[in-house]
């Protein structure tokens, strides 16, 4: 019977032990799990903010190199356009030299307007034997092509839509008298 007993004391004492057990290492696993979040936390916070270090990195010399190509480029095309621009200008002054030597129209016979197109021609007057009047527009750029307003010009042209007129000043100054004296005259109100 003492063996009996000794025998129940011994399996009440291994299964205390294996409660015991069980529980430290459920208690182990989740100390073991929870430092193995923490490093992992850690060490993902760690390779995060080396990433995030390398991207801005990588960005700054990204826009470092984006803004100097940029700058070069908005250099090059500022100068290409002032170079057009000064072309433009010096051309239009070579203009009547070029018309001469390819159209025998005399330069003296040029008479520069500028806008809405560059020249007019009288062409033969300072022969004193006028042959005709020419509209010239000219173009020192890549493109031919005509602004609107120049376009409308030259559809007026091309219509025969063109006239003389002869203006007297003092003529016409009598008339813009007459009309402003009329309206006043009419707007007067006699005061008795």
């Amino acid at each position: 019977m003492f063996e009996w007993f000794l025998i129940l004391i011994l399996l009440a004492i291994v299964i205390v032990l294996f409660i015991k057990y069980s529980r430290l290492r459920g208690e182990i696993e989740q100390r073991a799990r929870s430092i193995f979040e923490t490093w992992r936390r850690e060490e993902l916070e760690i390779i995060k903010e080396e990433y995030d270090r390398k991207v801005e990195e990588r960005a700054r010399v990204l826009y470092e190199k984006w803004k100097i190509e940029e700058e070069e480029r908005i250099r090059q095309d500022a100068i290409s356009r002032s170079a057009a621009t000064i072309i433009g200008k010096v051309g239009e002054h070579l203009a009547p030299i070029i018309i001469f030597s390819n159209y025998g129209i005399n330069p003296k016979d040029i008479r520069f307007i500028g806008t809405p197109i560059d020249f007019i021609a009288f062409k033969g007057l300072s022969d004193e034997k006028p042959e005709k009047i020419i509209f010239i527009e000219v173009k020192s750029g890549k493109t031919l092509a005509l602004t609107d307003r120049e376009k409308k010009v030259k559809e007026l042209i091309d219509a025969g839509r063109v006239e003389w007129k002869l203006i007297h000043l003092p003529t016409e100054i009598e008339k813009i008298y007459k009309k402003w004296r009329h309206k006043v005259d009419e707007k007067t109100i006699v005061i008795i």
